[in-house]
């Protein structure tokens, strides 16, 4: 809808305004975004200096706008074309960092550590060391032992959960250590207890006086039909009661009872009586007199069903106040949430060791501390202040894909500022496209901002409709789907969004939406998926021959939820000799190229790795046969090096063998002998190049895999050597390949996350039938929940022990997040079938 256009034009007309370009800010999340928005702000002031006014929009507009920011050049000096880093357009990633440039001890760094891409072994460090320090320390272990006891002692699972915690502490830190009474379990009961009173008060408000007296006639008999077993029940305990529960928080057991007597488990009204509730069947009656007392109760409880209003909403209410968590902590779980937050406070702490040795931190870290170097908005630093004077107008784009930690960075940037003082912000972003909470992406911070504002600015809600990319076809197509996909109603908690028709600003062509599903009758639910695989693919291949066949140069792209939903296509498309761009697909570690350049590192590290020397003989620039090499295996024993030397295993080998393996060990003879006179990544690199490697390289996709294997051999280079070898292998296989660059651009094959602003002729989407993956677990679920008073209420809940059900708060939590991430699944669809112009295929079975 053209906000990628907006920002443009409001950069160019602020810059017509202000004494020095770089009080004007942009911001992004990506470097490829903060490239693209300054290419175009700069290709506008190139067009507006060259050429004559465009007589269309918005070509005109951005003219007339680049004009008066050259005018505003000329006659301030700044030159901005011969020196475009005087725009500050920038990721957030790189503001952070250079606010703890500018103030390294406030922020605690000191000397500018460097910035890990991949962090996870750090992460996977300090794990290491926190349990370490457990076990070594009586006092930490009499902390932690609740916790343990809940996991069943199950330490490599326990280390994998604080891994997982590490890599997201921006989000727990703050809640869990930044007030000195935000543990104190009367805080945190507190809260649970308010959320647990709103929702009774709605519920008891729905609950009409004549249908609340039949309910609990209902409740008293039916308590008394139950066995001895079920006395205890919390039916049993609405019965003693005798009449409806109120609103306090030791009267939810109760009404779990009430909701359990009247509803399924799936929330919905019971359509008729049973012996589960209490109720028997007349007809099973003894006496006369027992079947009748039988059929007036039965007859009762289902007049109160027949009695209930739908549109009140009680039936809803009811089920809500059974999914809510419990209004206090049993002790076992008190004293397992203690332990837990003794264990993240030490597994802090050890993080910070290794940052500190390792002489490197992770993208998180640096965003804490550019929040350090600012300081609270209440008492700021004097950088707080100098770029509360330097920054006259925000701009940032994707803000629905903000976190807490950039919500932060926003407000305390923005914490000097007045109103009509002059200076602006400027918030771009579309919450239907909000798809990384992977990444702690939070959409309730953008219907936050809608709604309140953020800090002290107060902010206008200007919402755009026009569609410029899809014909009306899929327009129609899109707006009458996602009605029903997306929710009715907005809730910042839910994350839900509710859906934002659009109207076409294309002309009708011949564009169409087809659904492509099948019905599998297979019983096997594996075959299923290997049959769905095999169909989907198949079908996949047909589309893409069809569409390339009606326009050889239209573009295509093939979007998938996850990159397992596209390996069968791939696997389809090269059968067929269809060309394609992959982008960042297939696993570094699974390019051959790698594979071989990983067995030479092994090898040239360690002479007695076999397999490794093997796999250097075998590989392209050898190529020594199977035969050869098992004369070079000899029996198994010694050191495989050596007898590569040995004369009597050389006559062994076959002629063709014997000119190989002298040209190849003379070459690994001198590099051996250069060991430690470079780097670790020139030492392979050049052998590599010796032996013929780049040469047998079968594309140009296969150097730029080396390449990408290099760099990361370079960063785990500790003088001249490999102390981990087992990290090396794990961060390949968490990279993926680069894209070749001779590749076919008409069909890529990408992720939806990967296709975020692009814009195909044709997409096509498959794998809609498959399941979500199952939500992964965590050592401490929370939730900082918005509250009437303004100030949010903090909810906590360690993980279930094993073998047990969740308790309520627990399971409250952990299904909040399930919601969530629902409602991100149909954004994610949302997503992805607005990338297409023209055609839009969607497959599932």
């Amino acid at each position: 809808s053209g906000k990628t256009e907006l920002l443009v034009q409001r950069h160019l007309g602020l810059l017509a305004r202000v004494s020095q370009p770089e009080e004007v800010l942009a911001i992004t999340f990506t470097r490829k975004a903060a490239a693209e928005m300054r290419a175009r702000v700069l290709q506008a002031l190139a067009q507006a200096s060259a050429e004559d006014e465009p007589v269309k929009e918005p070509a005109r507009s951005r003219w007339r706008l680049a004009r008066a920011a050259l005018v505003q050049d000329e006659a301030k000096g700044w030159a901005l074309r011969a020196h475009p880093a005087r725009l500050r357009i920038q990721t957030v990633d790189s503001l952070s960092l250079e606010l703890t440039r500018q103030l390294p001890l406030v922020a605690g760094f000191g000397a500018q550590p460097a910035v890990c891409e991949d962090a996870r072994p750090l992460y996977e460090r300090a794990a290491q060391e926190t349990l370490a320090e457990v076990f070594a320390d009586e006092t930490w272990w009499q902390r932690v032992e609740p916790l343990l006891n809940r996991l069943d002692n199950d330490l490599p699972r326990l280390q994998g959960l604080l891994v997982e915690m590490l890599a997201r502490r921006d989000q727990w830190q703050r809640p869990l250590f930044s007030h000195s009474d935000a543990l104190h379990r009367q805080t945190l009961e507190a809260a649970l207890q308010s959320l647990v009173g709103e929702v009774l008060a709605g519920l008891v408000a729905l609950v009409p006086a004549d249908l609340a007296g039949e309910m609990m006639s209902v409740v008293g008999e039916a308590a008394s039909h139950l066995d001895d077993d079920a006395s205890d029940s919390e039916l049993a305990g609405l019965a003693e009661r005798g009449q409806l529960p109120g609103n306090g928080p030791d009267d939810v057991g109760d009404w779990r009872g009430l909701a359990g007597l009247f509803l399924t488990k799936a929330g919905q009204w019971r359509k008729s009586a049973n012996r589960g509730i209490g109720i028997f069947p007349p007809k099973e009656g003894k006496t006369p007199e027992e079947k009748a007392r039988r059929k007036d109760l039965k007859d009762r409880y289902e007049a109160v069903l027949q009695a209930r209003t739908d549109g009140t909403g009680l039936e809803a209410a009811l089920h809500q106040l059974r999914e809510s968590p419990a209004g206090h902590y049993k002790e076992n779980q008190w004293q397992a949430l203690g332990g837990l937050v003794h264990l993240l406070q030490l597994a802090s702490a050890q993080l910070l060791l290794v940052f500190r040795s390792r002489g490197e931190v992770d993208f998180v870290e640096v965003a804490q501390r550019a929040l350090n170097a600012l300081g609270e908005a209440d008492a700021p630093t004097d950088l707080a202040l100098a770029m509360d004077y330097r920054i006259q107008h925000l701009l940032m784009d994707e803000f629905q894909d903000t976190s807490v930690a950039q919500w932060l960075l926003l407000e305390r940037l923005t914490a000097g500022w007045q109103r009509d003082d002059g200076r602006t912000l400027f918030l771009v972003g579309d919450p239907m496209q909000s798809i990384y909470r992977f990444r702690e992406a939070e959409v309730g911070l953008f219907l936050r901002a809608r709604r309140q504002g953020l800090g002290q600015v107060e902010l206008e809600d200007l919402r755009l409709s026009a569609n410029f990319r899809s014909e009306p076809a899929l327009v129609d197509w899109v707006n009458s789907a996602f009605a029903h996909i997306l929710p009715e109603e907005e809730d910042m908690v839910a994350g839900a969004v509710p859906y934002t028709p659009a109207a076409a600003a294309v002309a009708a062509g011949a564009g169409s939406v087809q659904l492509h599903g099948r019905i599998s009758g297979a019983a096997d639910a594996g075959s299923v998926g290997e049959e769905e695989d095999r169909w989907e693919a198949a079908r996949v291949r047909t589309l893409v021959e069809e569409a390339l066949s009606a326009d050889a140069q239209a573009s295509i792209a093939i979007l998938g939820r996850t990159r397992r939903d596209l390996y069968p296509v791939l696997h389809a498309l090269r059968e067929a000799n269809i060309g394609f761009r992959a982008v960042e697909m297939e696993a570094l570690s699974g390019q051959p190229v790698v594979q071989d350049l990983l067995a030479l590192t092994r090898a040239l590290l360690h002479p007695g790795d076999r397999a490794a020397w093997l796999a250097v003989l075998r590989a392209p620039w050898c190529g020594l046969s199977l035969a050869d090499l098992l004369v070079v295996a000899g029996d198994g024993r010694g050191v495989l090096w050596e007898r590569l030397r040995s004369p009597a295993m050389i006559a062994a080998l076959s002629p063709e063998g014997q000119r190989r393996l002298a040209r190849n060990t003379s070459v690994l003879e001198q590099a051996r002998q250069g060991r430690r006179r470079q780097g670790l990544r020139a030492w392979v690199e050049s052998t590599w190049c010796h032996l013929g490697g780049p040469g047998c390289a079968q594309s140009a996709g296969a150097l730029e895999a080396a390449d990408a294997y290099l760099e990361v051999l370079a960063s785990l280079d500790v003088a001249g050597d490999l102390p981990d070898p087992a990290a090396l292998e794990a961060h390949l296989e968490r990279l993926h390949a680069p894209a070749a660059s001779g590749a076919d651009d008409r069909v890529q094959i990408m992720t939806v996350h990967k296709a975020k602003g692009l814009e195909f002729d044709t997409v096509i989407v498959p794998g809609l039938g498959r399941r979500r993956r199952v939500l992964e677990e965590r050592l401490l679920w929370w939730l900082y929940r918005p509250t009437p008073r303004g100030e949010p209420d903090l909810l906590l809940a360690p993980i279930a022990a094993t073998g047990e059900d969740a308790d309520p708060t627990c399971a409250y939590l952990k299904r909040l997040e399930k919601i969530r991430a629902n409602w991100e699944a149909g954004r994610l669809l949302y997503g992805a079938t607005t990338r297409a112009r023209a055609h839009l295929h969607l497959i599932g079975s």
